[in-house]
């Protein structure tokens, strides 16, 4: 493979690319919108140096997929350089399906698919949108929109799907490289958040770490494993994701101001669906929703970026005073596991109750929020001054999948999931049952007037009323 071009990146050094590759990273704008959407959404507003991009992401996610298929082609044997230059496509064009913010509002997906098609903005089957996580299903749709320019340089859109979407078992190996336990998507992305926030939090993953595991790998029957050599690194590798998950991700700040935005936007499209929205606000949701539906043009391309999306919702003042970082009116009930333990005498439980809902949708969050605040309700109701209304509480599901098993390590005895053999491993599972998976936010004022007695009654009925609202739901 001859690479024509060179880019300085902080994390890999040099990340070099092909004439085809250049001409399509410069010539694409669905590739280059990228820059102007933020890898961490509203991070920044906790971490301020959090404020890198997809595009970078994208470029070192093909780099260490790179490395990864290099080392998987030469073990295999069966060094196919056609295969390589597609997934180093795959990988760069991985993201391209991620609306303003990246992750914060895609929970918002069918509630903004509605209201744009109840308006006529769309027309699409949004039941797909549940099928796959919605920017994956974007990203298909987008990917489907540029295959003349990937066919004009050479490349079969079709194979690049198949790589990213794990749609031909001929490819399996090359498909888990871009999506599995340990793939490139988040090897990039712990290095590079880490780098970007600071959070090193007492670990760290490093080239030397990278360059461990990769030199490590091995295929046997057609799946990874790993010598004891590389185990720990791969220790590393997981202790580091789950602290960023803990202190970055889900940080008790970051998780308030993505769910006090997400709540803005759920009510301006609730508004837009009654047809008593701001007309800017809402024809600008519906180019979202053409954006998410792969039905849009150049320009309307533009405008599923960061800096667009602002420049519409500061119409909003709840947004500009978020964006202006001014105090907000809400405490959390609990911030770290020691806090939830102490609320919560049993939180592994809850935390299993909780998870039985599984990914959430805005609407099903909302429906319990409602459920959670009426019984509170009821349960307070001789604290007449302490009666809470919607607005009172802010509830947010969070979510981290610390699963192992398909890190193997190779043994005498045969292939051993790492779980198995590291104590570590096994105990960033047990760290994450006690971690809290559910935040509850409530209004500083109703500190203020229900005094302590019944701040602590609040507090005691929240389980048991959290077990009951998740087991009426799921009625």
């Amino acid at each position: 493979m001859q690479y024509k071009k060179a880019i300085r990146d902080p994390i890999h050094g040099f990340i070099k690319l092909t004439e085809e590759e250049v001409k399509l990273i410069d010539g694409e704008p669905f590739i280059q919108r990228l820059r102007y959407v933020k890898q961490l959404g509203f991070v920044y507003l906790v971490y301020p140096t959090a404020t890198h991009t997809r595009f970078d992401h994208s470029l070192g996610v093909m780099h260490i997929a790179t490395l990864i298929g290099e080392r998987v082609l030469n073990i295999t044997g069966d060094f196919d350089e056609d295969a390589l230059r597609h997934l180093r496509v795959a990988a760069l064009l991985h993201d391209i399906g991620h609306l303003p913010f990246s992750h914060s509002f895609e929970v918002l997906t069918r509630e903004l698919l509605h209201m744009a098609s109840k308006r006529g903005c769309i027309d699409i089957d949004i039941a797909q949108f549940d099928v796959s996580k919605p920017h994956e299903v974007t990203t298909k749709l987008l990917i489907e929109k540029i295959a003349p320019k990937l066919s004009e340089l050479g490349y079969d859109p079709k194979l690049i799907e198949s790589l990213l979407f794990k749609e031909d078992r001929r490819y399996s190996l090359l498909s888990y490289i871009l999506s599995g336990v340990l793939d490139a998507d988040r090897l990039d992305y712990i290095m590079r958040d880490m780098y970007f926030t600071g959070a090193a939090v007492g670990t760290s993953f490093t080239h030397i770490d990278l360059e461990r595991i990769i030199e490590n790998l091995e295929v046997v029957d057609g799946r990874f494993q790993f010598n004891e050599k590389a185990r720990v690194n791969l220790e590393g590798y997981l202790i580091t994701r789950y602290n960023l998950y803990r202190h970055v991700y889900l940080h008790h700040k970051t998780v308030l101001f993505t769910e006090v935005a997400r709540n803005i936007v759920a009510d301006n499209i609730a508004r837009c669906t009654e047809g008593i929205g701001d007309e800017i606000i809402c024809q600008y949701l519906c180019d979202l929703a053409r954006f998410i539906a792969g039905q849009l043009n150049e320009e309307e391309l533009w405008k599923a970026t960061d800096d667009y999306f602002i420049s519409v919702f500061t119409r909003d003042t709840r947004f500009r005073d978020l964006l202006s970082r001014k105090p907000l009116q809400y405490i959390p009930l609990w911030k770290r596991e020691k806090d939830f333990i102490e609320i919560f005498k049993d939180p592994g439980r809850l935390n299993e109750t909780i998870d039985k809902l599984g990914p959430l949708h805005w609407a099903l969050v909302d429906r319990l929020k409602k459920k959670l605040v009426e019984r509170l309700n009821v349960e307070l109701g001789e604290f007449e001054k302490c009666r809470l209304s919607y607005d009172d509480v802010l509830i947010s599901y969070v979510s981290f999948d610390p699963y192992a098993e398909d890190l193997y390590i190779t043994t005498a005895m045969g292939p051993i999931a790492i779980s198995k053999i590291s104590p570590l491993v096994e105990a960033i599972n047990e760290a994450w049952k006690r971690a809290p998976h559910i935040f509850l936010y409530v209004k500083k004022d109703v500190f203020k007037k229900c005094g302590n007695y019944a701040v602590e009654s609040l507090k005691s009925v929240l389980e048991p009323l959290m077990d009951l609202t998740v087991r009426r739901i799921l009625a």
